[in-house]
C-alpha cells in the first residue's frame, strides 16, 4: 500500500474547501477506483462535485488508515458475513433471557451488565447486518465502514457472554489447614479460560455425538466421556447452564449434579 499516497489524501480533505485542488484530489481517486467516468465528471463540473470527491476519498481513506485494501475487505466481508448471519439465527433465544445464570440477581452489578447490555449489542448487530444486507451491490469501499462495526459489534456480545458465563463468585477458603493445601484454589483468570474452553468444546462436539449415537455406539461412548468432563469443569466452578442447555445435553446422556 502506498503510505505516501494516504498521506496526501489527508492532507487533502485537511485543507481548506476553498482552498482544495479539484483536479489533484481527482487524479488521487482515480487511482485509487480506476472509475475514468467519474474523474472526467469531476474534471469538468469541477466544485459541484466537490461534496461527491469528499465523500469517495473520505471513503478510502478509512480503509487506508487501517490498513485494507480492497481485497482485504472482500476477505473480511466473507469472513464475517456468514458468521453473523449464523448469530443472528442462532441467538434469539439468548436475547430472550434463555442462558440467564440462576445467580444473576446475586453478581456484582458489573457483571450483571454485561448481560444487560448484550440485549443492545445484539439489536445493533442485527441491524448492521440487515444493513450490509441491502448494500450488496455497492463497493467494498462503500461496505467497509459498517462491515467493520459489525465485526466489532458481534465480537463485543460474545466477549461479554463469555465473560458473564465465566464470572465466578468468591468461596471462603476451608477452614481445615489440609484442606486449604489441598483444595487451594485455581487462578481466576485460569479457570475462566478453562470454563470457556470447556464450553466451546461442548458446544463443537454435541452434534457429531449425536451423529455417532447412531452410527458408532464406542466412539459415541469415548465422545460423551470428554463431554461430561467438560460439563463436570463448569459445574465444579458453580457456573450454571440454561435449561435449554441441559436439556440438550442430557438427551445425548449427559449427567448434570
Amino acid at each position: 500500500m502506498d503510505n505516501n499516497l494516504t498521506k496526501q489524501i489527508q492532507e487533502w480533505l485537511d485543507t481548506p474547501v476553498s482552498e482544495r485542488n479539484i483536479s489533484v484530489g481527482a487524479e488521487m481517486l482515480l487511482k485509487l477506483n480506476r472509475n475514468r467516468i467519474l474523474y472526467q465528471n469531476i474534471i469538468r463540473r469541477g466544485v459541484k462535485m466537490m461534496g461527491k470527491l469528499e465523500y469517495e476519498l473520505k471513503k478510502y481513506h478509512r480503509m487506508r488508515i487501517d490498513n485494507k485494501t480492497v481485497a482485504d475487505v472482500v476477505r473480511l466481508e466473507k469472513e464475517v458475513m456468514p458468521k453473523v448471519q449464523k448469530f443472528v439465527e442462532e441467538e434469539p433465544a439468548k436475547a430472550e433471557h434463555a442462558g440467564k445464570r440462576e445467580d444473576h440477581d446475586e453478581l456484582p452489578e458489573e457483571i450483571q451488565a454485561l448481560w444487560d447490555e448484550n440485549f443492545e449489542q445484539y439489536a445493533k448487530v442485527k441491524a448492521l447486518f440487515e444493513e450490509l444486507k441491502a448494500m450488496a451491490n455497492m463497493e467494498p469501499c462503500d461496505r467497509y465502514e459498517k462491515l467493520k462495526l459489525l465485526d466489532e459489534a458481534e465480537s463485543k456480545y460474545r466477549k461479554n457472554l463469555a465473560d458473564y458465563d465465566a464470572y465466578l463468585k468468591e468461596k471462603p477458603f476451608p477452614e481445615d489447614k489440609d484442606d486449604k493445601e489441598d483444595n487451594f484454589p485455581m487462578d481466576p483468570a485460569e479457570l475462566a479460560k478453562e470454563i470457556n474452553n470447556s464450553r466451546k468444546y461442548i458446544s463443537s462436539n454435541k452434534d457429531k455425538l449425536a451423529a455417532l449415537i447412531e452410527k458408532d455406539q464406542e466412539k459415541a461412548e469415548a465422545l460423551r466421556a470428554k463431554m461430561q468432563e467438560r460439563v463436570d469443569t463448569i459445574q465444579s466452578a458453580g457456573v450454571p447452564f440454561s435449561p435449554d442447555q441441559q436439556t440438550e445435553l442430557e438427551s445425548l446422556g449427559i449427567i448434570f449434579k
